[in-house]
């Protein structure tokens, strides 16, 4: 699901910036013109700006005060066009027909902001911030411009590879292959992480190595083309409380995580032998479902499905350690904070509060938060609502200042359930603090130590450990 909403879009890209003395403002732009087309294409996001206006020239049309003008942009080599605009996406985002059996937004409670209810589908968010995509939502036409415009890697929900039950899994009627499409878009060298919503007893077993055996078939390596799948993720299923007349399906708990990951991991072994990779992940959810340890750093390789929560863990341990021995002895203030954070990282949390414990002059204590507000099997940071903050705190030995990581809220101000930071604040009298997901983002917060050096910052790394939520 994506909160990215383009409110009355205009079917055209809205110019916020025009940089001084470049080509854009020497032909006159404006800030607030509605860039509708170059060199006659229609212009509907930041993808077919970037992608038209390469050329030194470009003969533009814009509405400006509901009248068009046109107006040509001469660029010097390599000069750029000097444009910025409010937001990437100049129409609606493309939204999704499928009725997913684990679909997360059929399982929301009402009465939430309506933002939350918005079903996405679109490639164009998948080429640009690594949203899934069914590629079941488009068009012929939007299916050649992805080639057209070489909008590689996507990130593809997969989940099956056998039609019929890809169809069941996305709640079609009718079957729903995926392979035709991955060969296609990779003739056409654009390259696919495929995602893998894992339902115990649906795409399981024997379905499951059968999909990561054909998906792996489908790697480079395997192929000779010069793209194609490149990683597998598995995710388990997330259900809440709210599942009112939906199909009946069972979550994951630790004998069945403990089976998964050791298949997964002969099979990586496996891959790694044929494809000169794992290819496969498994999420940080199995792990912390499971009670073993996170792989080491090597496994992740490149973090290839960072953006499916694989690796998160790694990288803030990765991240922690990265300043470990700079750490003082003695903090020259008196430091005392709660943190909050979910019950699916709630180990790693308060590992990491209890060695900043060991510095003389800190008291650091984790409240770790039971989603109560979605119930079932939810348990992850992203995830926590005010209401549940607000509940659990009423009984909690919290310190004066409370850090709650941003990932719960949007644009740091607004929870899942409609509160916002201050309303919380005035309900609690607390002293919240909203505060970034790196390790080094809370020990600057408690003054530990000084700002990073972002150079050598690890991407990603977070302290509250966020997880996918499928």
């Amino acid at each position: 699901m994506s909160e990215l909403i383009v409110k009355n879009p205009p079917n055209a890209l809205s110019v916020s910036h025009v940089e001084p003395e470049s080509a854009a403002d020497r032909a006159g732009f404006l800030v607030g013109d509605l860039l509708r087309e170059i060199n006659g294409k229609a212009i509907l996001d930041i993808l077919d700006y970037q992608f038209h206006s390469s050329d030194d020239k470009l003969d533009c049309r814009v509405e400006r005060d509901g009248t068009n003008k046109r107006l040509v942009v001469r660029k010097y080599d390599d000069e750029d066009t000097g444009l910025m605009f409010t937001t990437d996406l100049g129409d609606k985002i493309h939204t999704c027909n499928n009725k997913c059996v684990f679909c997360f937004i059929h399982q929301m409670p009402k009465k939430m902001r309506k933002t939350l209810y918005l079903m996405d589908d679109d490639f164009r968010l998948s080429f640009m911030h690594g949203n899934y995509v069914t590629l079941t939502n488009v068009s012929d036409a939007e299916f050649q411009r992805i080639i057209d415009q070489k909008l590689s890697p996507l990130y593809v929900s997969v989940h099956a590879t056998d039609p019929e039950l890809r169809g069941i899994l996305l709640g079609k009627k009718l079957p729903a292959p995926i392979l035709p499409q991955i060969r296609t878009l990779a003739d056409n060298r654009i390259g696919v992480h495929a995602q893998i919503v894992l339902c115990p007893t649906l795409n399981d077993g024997e379905a499951l190595k059968t999909t990561l055996l054909e998906l792996a078939e489908e790697h480079v390596s395997q192929s000779g083309k010069r793209a194609g799948v490149e990683s597998a993720a598995i995710v388990p299923v997330g259900l809440t409380k709210f599942r009112e007349r939906l199909p009946n399906l069972t979550m994951a708990d630790r004998d069945y995580a403990r089976a998964m990951i050791r298949d997964i991991d002969a099979m990586e072994k496996d891959f790694f032998k044929r494809l000169g990779t794992r290819f496969a992940w498994l999420s940080d959810e199995w792990y912390f479902l499971a009670d073993l340890p996170i792989p080491n750093n090597s496994h992740y390789e490149e973090f290839p499905q960072l953006e499916d929560g694989i690796g998160t863990v790694r990288l803030f341990l990765e991240n922690a350690k990265s300043f470990h021995k700079r750490l003082p002895t003695v903090s020259k203030e008196r430091v005392s904070a709660t943190l909050i954070t979910s019950e699916l990282p709630a180990g790693i949390v308060t590992d990491f509060a209890n060695r900043l414990n060991q510095i003389e002059n800190v008291d650091i204590n984790v409240c770790v938060v039971k989603n109560d507000f979605f119930g079932g099997g939810i348990n992850i940071a992203g995830l926590i609502t005010a209401t549940d903050i607000k509940s659990q705190l009423e009984n909690f030995p919290a310190h004066e200042t409370i850090y709650i990581p941003n990932i719960c809220l949007r644009d740091d101000n607004l929870f899942l359930d409609d509160y916002t930071i201050e309303g919380l604040r005035s309900e609690t009298g607390l002293d919240l603090r909203v505060i970034g997901t790196k390790p080094r983002d809370l020990v600057t917060a408690l003054g530990l130590m000084p700002p990073e050096n972002r150079r050598r910052s690890f991407g990603g790394a977070s302290w509250v450990v966020e997880d996918s939520a499928s």
